[in-house]
């Protein structure tokens, strides 16, 4: 609903503020008052073209305002939403400047915004009625509004637009994947014999390290073997001077002399407790030798395994240590492509819900538009009459659509129709009415449509 409206510097008028309050407001006048300036304004500040012709002489610009009510009008609100242009209290308002000498400028809640936009916003606001008019009424979105509206079924036919869109997009997953059928068998089938390859290799996190110390050790060994052998002599195998021998010997003696000194006590129980851990560290170190025996088909064995891990590592371009790794990535891969399958038969199985969900809207909004098409079209033909088409006849037809074919809003297009006098045929507003009659038609759909339609 439009709330008030200002014209400022507008051809003859200076400026002029006009209120409106809910239901209709009339404007009367004498001949050139100005009544009919202010619907031109209106068109102007709607977005319709213009020129500097329109400012008032003096004046350097012309400002044109108009604020709407916009709580009850949900289509004008998600426009606002959609553009980031809601304002706190649900109203809309509309500026437009135009200046001699550059661009006019638009703006809607104080934010500059396009001149199309509007003519956007303008379209969900108002309907001009007049003779020489655009009218949304022609449009045939409008016509389909005004009857849902009129039927009380928005909300339903909301929804049926959203399954829709559902359907929609369900639909292309079902396509992409049906699409990927033939890629999807020729990665299957390589991933399976990677994997095979790669179970038949086993790999192990830690295994390429201890390998590649192993044949260290290998190699070495013969160098390992004797200089192992040589350090144990040192320790403990050479009675003429081991290390062992030397320590014990100079343990007895300082608990020999510790009976002069008991200092010399705590040295020698140093000595013993050095004893025992060399003692230790000859044993290991025999242990070790035990395994530095030069194995030959040991060595062919692990210069194998070390090969077979390096050329898998640069087969799969990763680090030899990562091929088990590699291997639980190829091996998930291989479970999601596997469970594609799944996911096309969850798909279809959610589109077929989806369809009969569809189905069952639209035949109840079919039913809806069918009961409301016959009352809408004896309501406006009343107030045909009572506006002096006293022999008009308006109808509302809808036009199935494909009985396979699934809509946004549903199975029919709504067409208004009308017979202007008994020897015409029904036919299109747009070929059927003149302008004079246009107009009145349009101010009887509005009068039957005032309590639903958000466009005053």
């Amino acid at each position: 609903m439009i709330n008030w409206l200002t014209v400022r510097n507008f051809i003859i008028v200076r400026d002029v503020e006009v209120v409106f309050s809910p239901g209709m407001t009339v404007l009367t006048g004498e001949t050139g008052a100005g009544k009919s300036l202010i619907v031109d304004a209106m068109t102007i500040l709607l977005g319709d073209r213009t020129s500097a012709d329109i400012i008032r002489p003096g004046a350097d610009s012309t400002e044109i305002q108009a604020g709407f009510d916009v709580s009850a009008n949900p289509q004008a609100m998600e426009w606002l939403a959609e553009q980031a242009l809601t304002s706190d209290d649900d109203e809309c308002i509309l500026r437009r400047i135009v200046f001699h000498d550059k661009a006019s400028r638009g703006f809607v809640n104080g934010r500059p915004v396009p001149i199309q936009s509007l003519r956007a916003v303008g379209d969900l606001l108002v309907d001009i009625h007049g003779q020489n008019e655009h009218h949304l009424l022609l449009k045939r979105d409008v016509q389909r509004t005004t009857l849902d509206a009129f039927a009380h079924i928005q909300s339903t036919v909301t929804k049926m637009g959203d399954i829709h869109r559902n359907i929609s997009e369900t639909t292309q997953a079902i396509d992409a994947l049906r699409q990927l059928t033939g890629e999807r068998e020729a990665r299957e089938s390589f991933l399976r014999y990677q994997i095979s390859e790669l179970e038949a290799l086993n790999p192990n996190a830690d295994e390429w390290h201890s390998l590649d110390q192993r044949q260290t050790q290998l190699a070495h060994a013969r160098e390992l073997a004797e200089g192992a052998w040589t350090s144990l002599q040192q320790l403990t195998e050479d009675e003429s001077g081991s290390a062992l021998l030397t320590l014990n010997q100079a343990s007895a003696r300082l608990h020999h002399l510790a009976r002069y000194d008991p200092r010399l006590e705590t040295m020698a129980t140093e000595f013993d407790e050095l004893q025992v851990r060399l003692t230790e560290t000859a044993n290991d170190l025999r242990h070790c030798l035990e395994g530095y025996e030069l194995d030959p088909e040991e060595y062919a064995q692990v210069q194998a395994r070390l090969g077979a891990l390096h050329e898998a590592a640069r087969k799969y371009q990763v680090q030899p240590e990562a091929l088990k790794d590699a291997l639980e990535k190829l091996q998930q891969e291989l479970a999601t492509i596997s469970d594609s399958g799944h996911q096309l038969a969850v798909l279809e199985q959610s589109l077929s819900d989806l369809n009969q969900r569809y189905d069952e809207l639209a035949a109840d909004v079919s039913k809806a538009r069918q009961v409301a098409a016959k009352q809408l079209g004896k309501a406006v033909t009343a107030h045909l009459a009572e506006f002096g088409l006293t022999d008009a006849d308006f109808r509302v037809n809808l036009l199935p659509i494909d009985e396979q074919g699934r809509q946004r809003h549903g199975r029919e297009r709504v067409q208004f129709t009308v017979r202007t006098t008994h020897e015409m045929a029904y036919g299109p507003l747009e070929r059927v009415a003149s302008g004079g009659e246009l107009s009145r038609i349009s101010l009887a759909l509005q009068v039957v449509t005032s309590a639903v339609d958000p466009v005053p």
